[in-house]
């Protein structure tokens, strides 16, 4: 076994897409949605045939961002990107001994370069979100620092450090190297000259740049270092030979020729970010002020159900997993008419809830079954199917678990729960066997995709069951129609087990989403009572072969129903929100 470096271990990969996502709008990861210029695409139709048989020659790039940015070309070195910019930069520059600050969060990758050469990457924490602090910049320098990492408009966060302060930076800290990632500078309200002639005046300015997002050349991978001529000397000789490819220089020459097309794209892009802003206000959410190509948006509680919203809607948005974003969602800015898209898909509408036994899958083959077994396993008789009813009418056995000790509790047989269940699940669902699972294969579906796609043109879709999640999801995907829920509530999401008639699930669906209105539909008395203790509108439902029906009716009727549906499928035919119909408890 072949161990790597002590400084690999603990480091997380960078995650990439394998393929192209299918999805409406791909807006997760800041690329100009808008595409390159056009003469860049009818430059292609010509390319020279030396670009493909040939190593890459850098002089004619070297020459027009020399020209542009008023620079010699021993200022410039071109790189595969700005992650490899920054790559470079550090491990040029930084060693063991050193560290490296930056405000975060940021982009990762200088986190990611800092950990495998062994420095330490330090971290400032904004103390007002998202606005950079200079003062607090400076109280947290030390004397192992080497590199301080800024970024201007900083990625997620949308915030702009000022030429000014960067000025002050420079200033103050003239024993360190400032590395300044100027990525989405375009986008801002100051243009990159005025970051970029710090760089004649101040030795310790080192800028990186992208084509990715304002040139719209992320697939061809291509970006800049601009430094004093004695710090490009030393980082030539960390990269590699020809790391940028023809394509990517020859697309790049074109691109920078045409200035007057990214003057529209950020033209519309500060269109649409301004209506998304609004907007979004309007819906109640915290869209947080931005100078890039994206806006971060705190959604609160709701953020887990508004990606979902977005992505069920075909919309990829970045959707952060923990710290100080867990609560936002970062959206790259599109056209005006895709920000539209974006707005609806957002917007609340009513909710549908779906308990899954007895209501979207008819059970008396599969849990009724395995009930049953599991009885007769312990008691050596059937239990007959009304006995199973006349038990679940009476509440607090929503879980079958419990139910079927409740049985054999009243028939004087007493086991030990956790042998119960283990028995119960090797009848029920088994994830290890090949083939069949268990009984949960022979449960049949009641509502299928063409009435739950009907539902969900006027609706949104949600399910609060007892199951655990792993067997809710088998059943859900086998039928193909997890597609149409919004939002889940499964065992493991209600604390210590409260599961019905315990109205935690619902609560839950009503704190971490955004309704005009709930309905909910069940077919046990414990759904009933759940539903009228969390103060949602609720309908009973006659399960599919139900032993007693008009003794269920009544039971659930008295246990708060609004109505009782004597079939699923007529829950089409039904003014779900008539006020008459309204029988909850105040």
């Amino acid at each position: 076994m072949f161990e790597p470096k002590n400084t690999l271990k603990n480091i997380e990969c960078y995650s990439t897409d394998e393929f192209y996502p299918d999805c409406k709008l791909k807006l997760d990861s800041n690329e100009n949605v808008f595409g390159p210029s056009l003469k860049v695409i009818e430059a292609f139709r010509n390319i020279d045939l030396r670009c493909f048989n040939l190593y890459p020659c850098y002089g004619e790039m070297l020459s027009i961002l020399s020209e542009k940015f008023g620079f010699d070309k021993d200022n410039f070195l071109l790189t595969n990107g700005c992650d490899e910019a920054i790559n470079i930069v550090l491990s040029a520059y930084l060693t063991e001994k050193d560290s490296i600050l930056a405000y975060c969060p940021t982009f990762s990758m200088p986190d990611i370069y800092s950990k495998i050469i062994g420095a330490v990457f330090k971290k400032i924490d904004y103390i007002s979100k998202w606005q950079f602090s200079i003062e607090e910049l400076f109280l947290n320098i030390k004397n192992d620092t080497k590199i301080i990492y800024l970024a201007s408009p900083n990625n997620p966060t949308g915030d702009i450090i000022k030429p000014s302060e960067i000025r002050k930076i420079l200033e103050k800290c003239r024993d360190k190297i400032i590395l300044l990632d100027l990525t989405y500078v375009n986008y801002s309200d100051y243009s990159e000259n005025e970051y970029y002639c710090l760089v004649k005046e101040f030795k310790n300015l080192i800028c990186v740049k992208s084509f990715s997002k304002d040139y719209a050349l992320a697939g061809l991978r291509l970006g800049f270092i601009l430094a004093q001529s004695d710090f490009i000397s030393e980082f030539k000789k960390v990269i590699s030979p020809y790391s940028v490819n023809s394509m990517a220089i020859f697309a790049g020459i074109n691109a920078l020729k045409d200035d007057k097309y990214f003057s529209s794209v950020k033209e519309e892009v500060n269109k649409s970010k301004a209506f998304l802003t609004d907007e979004l206000k309007k819906l109640g959410f915290a869209p947080y002020s931005s100078q890039a190509n994206f806006i971060l948006v705190d959604f609160g509680p709701k953020v887990e159900f508004a990606y979902n919203k977005l992505l069920s809607s075909g919309i990829i948005v970045r959707k952060f997993s923990s710290g100080a974003l867990k609560s936002c969602l970062r959206i790259s800015i599109p056209s005006v008419e895709d920000a539209k898209k974006i707005i609806d898909a957002l917007k609340p509408r009513s909710l549908l809830v779906f308990d899954l036994d007895g209501v979207v899958f008819d059970v008396s083959g599969s849990y009724r079954y395995a009930i049953q077994k599991t009885y007769e396993h312990f008691v050596g008789t059937v239990c007959e199917p009304c006995q199973m009813q006349a038990a679940k009418n009476l509440g607090g056995l929503s879980n079958d678990w419990d139910l079927t000790k409740y049985l054999l509790d009243k028939k004087g047989i007493k086991v030990d729960y956790s042998k119960l269940v283990e028995i119960f699940q090797s009848i029920f669902y088994n994830p290890e066997k090949t083939g069949s699972k268990g009984a949960i294969d022979n449960e049949k579906i009641v509502l299928g995709s063409e009435f739950f796609e009907k539902l969900s043109e006027k609706y949104d879709l949600a399910v609060f069951t007892g199951r655990p999640r792993e067997e809710a999801f088998y059943s859900l995907r086998k039928f193909g129609i997890d597609k149409y829920f919004k939002y889940f509530v499964c065992l493991e999401d209600v604390p210590c087990g409260r599961s019905k008639p315990c109205p935690d699930g619902l609560n839950k669906i009503k704190q971490n989403c955004y309704y005009n209105n709930i309905c909910f539909f069940g077919d046990t008395v414990d759904d009933a009572k759940a539903g009228c203790d969390a103060g949602v509108l609720t309908y009973g439902i006659i399960p599919p072969n139900a032993a007693d029906a008009e003794n269920t009716v009544k039971s659930l009727m008295d246990f708060g129903a609004a109505d009782v549906i004597k079939s699923a499928c007529e829950i089409l035919e039904y003014n779900l929100f008539e006020e008459k119909t309204c029988r909850l408890k105040q």
